[in-house]
This record gives C-alpha cells, sequence and structure tokens, in this order.
C-alpha cells in the first residue's frame, strides 16, 4: 500500500483551512475543511475557528489507537471540538458561532476499507475492475436553494422572515445557511453539536475489490470534470499535476481558488 498527500493553501487565505489525516498504525487516512467563519474569533495563536476545528480533528485521528467505528470516532472529536469552544466562551446556542469542519475519513483492515463522512469532504474509489464510484454524498451541494425553499415555506407558516432580496448578500446567505446544519434537508458538519451524529455517512467495502482511493477537499472540485472524472485525472496524471492543472485553470477563468487537500492510497 502506498499513500501520499498534498495541502495547498488557497491565495485567498492567511492559513489553509484544511487539514489532512495519516495515521499509519490504524491504517487511518482523512481529509478535513474547516467552513471559514462569519463571526471573527481568533485564539490566542491568531487562529480561527475552521483551522482549529480542522486541525483538532486531524490531531484526534493521528493519535487514536483504539479499533472503534469511524462514526464513534467523529462523534468523540466532534465532542472534543465542542468542550475547546466552551473553553473559549463560544456561544455554542448559536450555530452562526461555531466551529466547523467537515471530514471524510477511512480506514483499512485487512478485510475491509471503512468509511465515514460529514459535508462535503469526498471519498472515491476505483475497483480493481475498473469501474470508479463516489462512496460518499455532498451534503453541501445544493443548500443555496434548499435555504430559499426552506425561507419560502417559513414566510408561508407566518415566520417573519427577511425579503428574499437581503440573501442576494452572500454573507446573509451564509449566515441563514448555517443555522440549517446537521438538519432535515440541510447540510452536514461536525460543529460540536451532538445532532452531527444522526446525519454521518458510513459504510464498508471488501478491499480486495479496491485499487485506488482518493479522499479530498471541496478544492479539488472541477468546475467542467465530475467527481469521477476528477479522480481518474489524479490517478493518471498524479495529484500534483491535477492540483497545479486545476489551479491554472481557476486563474485563467478568474475563479476564487480554494484550499487544496487530499490524499491518495493506492493498493
Amino acid at each position: 500500500m502506498k499513500a501520499e498527500y498534498i495541502m495547498k493553501r488557497s491565495p485567498l487565505k492567511q492559513e489553509s483551512e484544511d487539514a489532512y489525516i495519516i495515521n499509519e498504525n490504524m491504517h487511518i487516512y482523512g481529509v478535513c475543511d474547516g467552513a471559514t467563519p462569519i463571526i471573527p474569533f481568533q485564539d490566542k495563536n491568531g487562529h480561527n475557528g475552521a483551522f482549529l476545528a480542522a486541525n483538532l480533528f486531524k490531531q484526534y485521528f493521528e493519535t487514536i489507537q483504539e479499533e472503534d467505528s469511524l462514526a464513534a470516532h467523529i462523534m468523540q472529536a466532534n465532542q472534543r471540538l465542542r468542550e475547546a469552544m466552551l473553553d473559549h466562551r463560544v456561544d455554542v446556542t448559536n450555530k452562526q458561532q461555531l466551529w466547523c469542519t467537515c471530514i471524510a475519513v477511512i480506514r483499512i483492515t485487512e478485510n475491509n476499507l471503512m468509511f465515514a463522512q460529514l459535508g462535503d469532504s469526498m471519498i472515491v474509489v476505483r475497483y480493481k475492475d475498473g469501474s470508479i464510484r463516489v462512496l460518499t454524498k455532498d451534503t453541501v451541494k445544493g443548500i443555496g436553494e434548499r435555504a430559499r425553499l426552506k425561507r419560502r415555506e417559513e414566510r408561508g407558516r407566518g415566520f417573519i422572515v427577511p425579503d428574499e432580496s437581503v440573501f442576494a448578500d452572500r454573507k446573509q446567505q451564509i449566515l441563514y445557511n448555517r443555522t440549517l446544519a446537521n438538519t432535515p434537508n440541510g447540510y452536514t458538519v461536525a460543529n460540536g453539536s451532538i445532532e452531527a451524529g444522526q446525519f454521518i455517512q458510513h459504510g464498508i467495502e471488501a478491499i480486495d475489490t479496491i485499487k485506488n482511493i482518493l479522499i479530498c477537499s471541496d478544492g479539488l472540485f472541477h468546475p467542467v470534470l465530475s467527481l469521477e472524472e476528477v479522480a481518474h485525472a489524479v490517478w493518471t496524471n498524479g495529484l500534483e499535476q491535477y492540483v497545479e492543472n486545476l489551479g491554472d485553470f481557476e486563474y485563467k477563468r478568474g475563479l476564487h481558488p480554494d484550499d487544496k487537500t487530499a490524499v491518495v492510497i493506492s493498493l
């Protein structure tokens, strides 16, 4: 088995809000993608909530040695995230203030590939027969439209909701979207809330059927290619080359690049 990784900070950020997980003793690998905060916060070292959340999960998964389920480990790390926020006097009853991170993580055993996920960090596998499958669902995709429908529904039920013109402002959209974290028809994320446990995607694949694995943050998503095509390009041309090509593509079209983090495993 061979594992490689990359983490490239977005030029628009002071530090990467992603993190990768490499725990060779437990054969655990993953990617975390902290959600950029809307409400300003910095710890004594100048780190924001996105950095702190992603790196708390990284530290947790890189040091565990217990053979518990990945979903259980996510919830243990999620509880530590809640405790860290309380230590920093964050109002954990306000979803807009919570430190958040997406996570996609796998564990390889002699017989199985186990996986678990929250958010839009994704896991893709290529089987030995050449077929490619995305194991996880991007729960962030389409959240803007689901949020709009939710607001329309709330207005219809008599709730006081600002006019839709208010949500033309990107910050107002994000503030509202955060209230939909870990709710039905919302999106999933590790944010210290117990509700996150209800929405963890997890599963098991037979390891002897798998040839390659890609775990990535949404920064590797391509504006044109499907995620299956992205994975194929990574496995064909190499991780660094794909990230370089994507960066060039974004630059030439004036697109805003996100942090780019991935782990690639060849079996």
